[in-house]
């Protein structure tokens, strides 16, 4: 690596101000000579220092294909899905042959290869600057160009447009100093842990064990060119070395040395974060979900057992009224509910009729109780329930009745019970009536431990599971009734961007992707590749994809609004989709940031996930904070690289011209403006979780055996 002297005049920023145009050139002289020194030792490097450099990745022709290697040696408008390629790619030696022009298909290998193709030329060139490869010349600067270097920084300070970046994100750096930034990077560090990532990349093709979440960028296509900018970096370091940066990019709060920053420091991470974990998401929802209606499946930290006892009453709850609609279904369908040599007894139809009328009367009388009391009294009752409902759901028993009388009758009971009950619960459309749920760790990403259990005894075996990693679960309704295409599950991500949190300020992105599963969508299924869409899983199960289904299981936003035209649903995006989105999402981080006044300046990138119903309603599932950008697909490849050009867009030009483009960042709340946003909607009811517990003696007050007389009440 380059040995910096600091000690030189005209180099600190202060001495640099004061100092005359013969200063400054005098100044350039010594650092050129400095230069000429580092380039001699270049010359004269010797064999052991080459063998004792970090190693870099095989990259010959002979031993990637075509279609991969025109990948890796595209520029980066290859990267956003284009296909042109120039030929001024070459290696260090130059001996590589222009490549054809060739689009290949993206997949995760093509990334990785890019990535390390990338990350090589950068690596190459700090070896051969630390002497380490005898036949490479690094050019040196002439006294004019330290000057004009020297100049540019000092005007940067004088501007405050001095940046840092963290991380591998040469797109931001690329679209800062297009805009007179300068970036102070210390010479003597990598950019990565190269020998590191490169074992990692090679052994276990995995990107998410290495700390690069942004599209590699080639902009810099020879080793030479990155060469030259190491010089200028060593530099502009002795004049910046000891300023504040104004702006810091990082996906990685704990990167920062927060005892340097200052009012004026731009920064890409905010505070008050909780929404964006699992545990934390639920627990906000609940809190503000009694004023203002969130479409987020109800969700339980199973950590107590206070909480248990609420997931228990719940889960009898769903299979109660499961069995409902399970039973309504059949009116209309070929599936044999009831037979003359059924297996269940009739007695289950009274029992069901039974539960769910003392529900419906204890939501009518608008008690102050807890509304679930009759899922804990009668046990033995609800034991033999479940076993009946185990057989229907999953043997498909059938129910014993005597004539074709008892079954019509049961289906009119049932369909004013199902119309009394709608209304008391907004999640009665997503529960299905097979009584899925889905077990989440708390602290795991990309579908990584997750199952889905409809059996209660399995979902408790599942949380004691000993596990170093997963010390907590959640447990969330499973939305049984998704909007299938080509008869698989989908899911959509969208961006978004706060800026501001006092008062704050939201951006949603306008583009961002459909995630498909690759197998039929089943609820007799319960395998990963049927329910999880994210990338991790599908990307290993594509291969064997449902016709239609595209080749990278995703699509973007524009395709998604041509398929919902195809199918005479066009307007469903504008108006119901979208919006409700940003709603949610509005709704969710007003709470969140109402308080946070620590900071004035601070931005952050954040990603949505979100299930459509059958009906298009978008249910919000998690928010990740710094979503990952790597592009292991052709589309999110193209999406990141506006999206991060986009954010300076936002964040750099906006503050200073509110005029200003902002890409395909839409500004949906702020202090001035409201937009797509309804925050303060109430609901008539709360829904049957989250209720305030109720002491023994209510519990004897209200029995089972007063709640005929009060049907009668309600039926008039």
């Amino acid at each position: 690596m380059i040995q910096s002297n600091h000690g030189g005049a005209g180099f600190k920023a202060k001495s640099a101000a004061r100092s005359t145009k013969r200063t400054v050139f005098a100044a350039a002289g010594i650092a050129g000579k400095r230069a000429d020194k580092r380039t001699s030792r270049v010359d004269g490097a010797s064999r052991p220092a080459e063998r004792a450099a970090p190693p870099t990745p095989k990259t010959s022709d002979e031993n990637v294909p075509r279609e991969v290697a025109a990948a890796v040696a595209a520029p980066a408008v290859n990267v956003v899905g284009k296909s042109s390629v120039t030929g001024d790619d070459e290696s260090a030696d130059g001996n590589d042959a222009p490549l054809q022009t060739y689009e290949p298909t993206w997949t995760a290998d093509n990334y990785v290869r890019l990535l390390q193709k990338s990350l090589t030329k950068e690596c190459q060139s700090h070896i051969i600057l630390n002497g380490s490869c005898r036949d490479a010349a690094a050019p040196g600067l002439g006294e004019d160009a330290v000057a004009v270097l020297v100049e540019r920084a000092m005007t940067a300070v004088q501007a405050k447009r001095i940046f840092s970046i963290h991380g591998y994100y040469p797109i931001i750096s690329e679209e800062l100093k297009k805009r007179g930034w300068v970036e102070k990077k210390n010479p003597d560090s990598k950019p990565l842990n190269y020998e590191y990532l490169f074992t990692t990349l090679t052994l276990t093709n995995s990107r998410s064990t290495c700390n690069v979440k942004s599209p590699p960028s080639l902009t810099s296509s020879t080793v030479e060119s990155l060469i030259i900018e190491n010089i200028e970096n060593t530099y502009l370091w002795s004049v910046i070395k000891d300023v504040s940066p104004n702006y810091i990019f990082t996906t990685n709060r704990y990167d920062i040395n927060w005892n340097t920053i200052n009012d004026t420091t731009m920064m890409s991470q905010l505070n008050n974060l909780s929404f964006c974990t699992k545990v934390g998401l639920a627990e906000t929802v609940n809190t503000i979900s009694k004023k203002v209606n969130i479409q987020f499946p109800r969700t339980y930290n199973i950590s107590n057992a206070r909480t248990m006892d609420l997931f228990m009453k719940d889960y009898r709850l769903t299979a109660l009224l499961g069995s409902l609609k399970n039973i309504l279904s059949s009116k209309n369908s070929r599936k044999i509910m009831f037979s003359e040599n059924g297996t269940v007894p009739y007695e289950m139809i009274d029992f069901i009729e039974q539960r769910c009328w003392e529900f419906v009367h204890a939501y009518q009388t608008e008690e102050e109780s807890d509304m679930l009391w009759f899922t804990t009294i009668l046990e033995d009752c609800w034991n033999k329930f479940m076993v009946w409902y185990y057989e229907i759901i999953e043997e498909l028993a059938t129910i014993r009745v005597c004539n074709l009388f008892q079954i019509s009758d049961i289906y009119e009971r049932f369909d004013g019970l199902e119309c009394k009950i709608k209304t008391f619960c907004p999640q009665f459309f997503i529960d299905g009536d097979t009584n899925l749920w889905i077990v989440k760790p708390s602290n795991r990403c990309s579908g990584i431990g997750i199952t889905l259990e409809r059996r209660f005894n399995n979902i408790l075996k599942n949380i004691k599971k000993p596990n170093k990693f997963n010390k907590t679960y959640i447990i969330q309704k499973y939305i049984e009734r998704p909007l299938q295409i080509f008869n698989v599950k989908v899911d959509l991500r969208q961006y978004f961007l706060v800026t501001n949190t006092y008062p704050i300020q939201i951006w949603m992105y306008k583009e961002g992707y459909v995630r498909f599963c690759s197998k039929k969508f089943t609820v007799e299924d319960l395998g990963e590749e049927v329910h999880l869409s994210n990338v991790r899983v599908q990307s290993t199960n594509r291969k064997y994809r449902v016709p239609g289904v595209p080749e990278e299981c995703m699509w973007d936003f524009t395709q998604f609004k041509q398929y919902l035209k195809s199918i005479k649903k066009g307007d469903k995006w504008h108006t119901s989709i979208y919006p409700k989105i940003c709603e949610t999402i509005s709704t969710i981080l007003i709470k969140s940031f109402k308080q946070d006044i620590r900071k004035t300046f601070a931005f952050q990138l954040f990603g949505a996930d979100f299930v459509l119903t059958e009906h298009f309603e978008p249910w919000l599932i998690e928010i990740n904070s710094n979503p990952g950008l790597n592009p292991t697909t052709s589309i999110i490849a193209r999406i990141a690289t506006t999206l991060l050009k986009d954010i300076i867009k936002v964040t750099v030009d906006f503050p200073l011209n509110s005029n200003a483009e902002t890409g395909l960042f839409e500004n949906i709340y702020s202090d001035t403006l409201v937009k797509h946003c309804n925050t303060e909607k109430n609901i008539t009811k709360e829904y049957y979780y989250y209720q305030p517990s109720k002491n023994t003696k209510q519990l004897n007050k209200q029995s089972h055996k007063g709640i005929e007389q009060n049907k009668k009440k309600i039926v008039r």
